[in-house]
C-alpha cells in the first residue's frame, strides 16, 4: 500500500463539498496493509456510533483511500454539528457503493452486538464489551464471541457551560444518581435542583455508567433523554438546561462533537482530559473493543482485520482516529 495523505475532497453520502477540520492529533505517516485485502473481500463491519470515525479511517487506510474530517452538513447549524469522516474513494462507483452499503454499517452498540450474534456482520468495533442482556441472547443462540480491547476511552460527565461546578467526587456522582443529592448547592454549585439524565438500557454509555460508576447501587428512576435515544441526546439537553448533568464517551465529546456546547467536569479532582486517560489518572477509563464470532474462519479477511487492530500499524490507525492506543 502507498502512504496516505489527508487530501481528499469527496462528499461521502452527500454530493456537496464540506468544510474540513482536524482532530487533535496530526495523521501519522506510515504504510499499512493486509495481504490479499481488496474492495471485493472487505469484511462487513458494524459498531457503536462513537467508533464510526475509527471504522471509516480503518477502511481508508487498509484500502489506500484518502479522507477528511468535516462537520456534518444539512443541519440548522453545520458549523456546530458533529464531525464525520469523508472518504475519498479512489475506486469505481460500483465498488464505492459496495463499501458504503454492504460493508460499512452504522448500528448502535447494542444492535451491532445483536447483528454479530445473528451472523449478519463479521466484525464489530464497540464502545464497550458485551452487555449482560447480550450475553444472555448469545447463550440462547448458542454463540460465543472473541473480544479484545483495541483503544482506551473514558466515561465523561458533563454539564452546561454556565454551571459553576467543575469537579465532583465519585461519591457525589453516585449520590446524584441515587437521588440522595438533589441540589447543586450540596456539591459547591448554585441553589438549583439537579436534573440527572440517563441513557436507554444497553446503550454503550449507559452500560458503562451502571457497571463502572454505580457499581450495583440502585439508580433512581430518572426519565431517559427527552429528545430521543441518540448519542447527541445529552448534548441537546444540556445546551438549554443549566441544572442538568449527563454522561458520554469522552471520545464522542472531545473528537466528534468538540463544539463547546457542554462542559466535561473532573472526577475526584482529576480533570477529564485525554492526557489523563493516557497517564491512567482519570477514575473512569474504559476500553473500546473489537469482536468477532468464535466460529469465524481464521483465514478470513474479517479475522485478519481483527488481528491487525492490535498490531503496530493497527494501533497507529487507532491513534490517528483520536483514540488513545492500548499499546
Amino acid at each position: 500500500m502507498g502512504k496516505i495523505r489527508i487530501t481528499g475532497v469527496w462528499a461521502f453520502c452527500f454530493l456537496v463539498l464540506f468544510a474540513s477540520c482536524k482532530t487533535e492529533d496530526e495523521p501519522v505517516d506510515y504504510e499499512i496493509g493486509i495481504e490479499g485485502l481488496t474492495v471485493a473481500n472487505f469484511p462487513v463491519i458494524d459498531g457503536s456510533d462513537s467508533t464510526t470515525p475509527l471504522r471509516l479511517i480503518l477502511m481508508c487506510k487498509l484500502l489506500g483511500f484518502d479522507y477528511e474530517w468535516a462537520r456534518r452538513p444539512f443541519t440548522q447549524d453545520p458549523e456546530a454539528d458533529i464531525k464525520v469522516i469523508i472518504p475519498n474513494f479512489s475506486c469505481t462507483v460500483e465498488e464505492q457503493h459496495h463499501l458504503s452499503t454492504a460493508c460499512m454499517l452504522y448500528s448502535n452498540t447494542h444492535q451491532s452486538f445483536v447483528n454479530l450474534i445473528d451472523d449478519k456482520v463479521e466484525l464489530i468495533l464497540t464502545a464497550r464489551s458485551i452487555s449482560r442482556d447480550e450475553k444472555i441472547y448469545a447463550e440462547e443462540q448458542g454463540v460465543t464471541l472473541i473480544e479484545k480491547p483495541i483503544a482506551k476511552d473514558a466515561l465523561a460527565f458533563m454539564v452546561n457551560p454556565g454551571n459553576a461546578v467543575n469537579n465532583l467526587t465519585i461519591s457525589q456522582i453516585q449520590g446524584i444518581y441515587t437521588g440522595d443529592i438533589v441540589n447543586w448547592n450540596e456539591v459547591g454549585g448554585e441553589d438549583a435542583r439537579i436534573t440527572p439524565y440517563v441513557r436507554n438500557r444497553n446503550s454503550g454509555s449507559q452500560e458503562k455508567f451502571e457497571t463502572m460508576v454505580m457499581e450495583g447501587l440502585e439508580i433512581k428512576d430518572f426519565p431517559e433523554m427527552q429528545v430521543g435515544q441518540v448519542m447527541m441526546s445529552p448534548y441537546y439537553q444540556l445546551e438549554d438546561d443549566y441544572t442538568g448533568i449527563a454522561f458520554t464517551p469522552f471520545y464522542y465529546y472531545n473528537v466528534i462533537v468538540d463544539n463547546g456546547s457542554t462542559k466535561a467536569i473532573g472526577v475526584d479532582g482529576v480533570p477529564m482530559t485525554k492526557e489523563n486517560i493516557e497517564n491512567g489518572s482519570y477514575p473512569y477509563i474504559s476500553e473500546v473493543y473489537a469482536a468477532v464470532r468464535s466460529d469465524i474462519d481464521k483465514a478470513s479477511m474479517a479475522y485478519k482485520v481483527f488481528e491487525f487492530l492490535t498490531t503496530t500499524g493497527g494501533q497507529a490507525v487507532v491513534k490517528e482516529s483520536g483514540y488513545v492506543a492500548v499499546r
